[in-house]
């Protein structure tokens, strides 16, 4: 799986130079000026400067889904398992059954981008 050419990619490239803040379930976990993106597997590296212009860079899992609301300044990543099953029970089922590997602060959630 690719990015290229996706609505994920033209999103990203959309917020480049822009501050921003990411945030799950209303908390904050990163914020700065977007630099740099790039695919890494099935993450997604990106690029901020904070606001003591330190490069950090960290990765997010490619979402199943992306909205954009450009009239609130904000995007939404969908890492919810009933968007993964579009909205199938059974499926839904079958992936909640299925071992998880840890615990991953995206696993059936929304990660909220807000353009400052």
């Amino acid at each position: 799986m690719t990015i290229d050419d996706t609505y994920l990619e033209e999103v990203l490239k959309g917020l480049l130079q822009k501050d921003l803040h990411f945030s799950i379930k209303n908390k904050t976990f990163k914020k700065g000026k977007l630099i740099l993106f790039k695919q890494n597997n099935y993450h997604v590296a990106l690029t901020i400067k904070n606001n003591k212009d330190e490069l950090k860079n960290f990765e997010i899992p490619i979402p199943f889904d992306v909205e954009v609301w450009e009239e609130d300044d904000l995007v939404f990543f969908d890492y919810r398992i009933t968007t993964l099953a579009k909205n199938n029970p059974d499926l839904q089922q079958v992936i909640r059954n299925l071992p998880r590997d840890g615990n991953n602060k995206f696993y059936d959630t929304i990660c909220e981008i807000k353009i400052k």
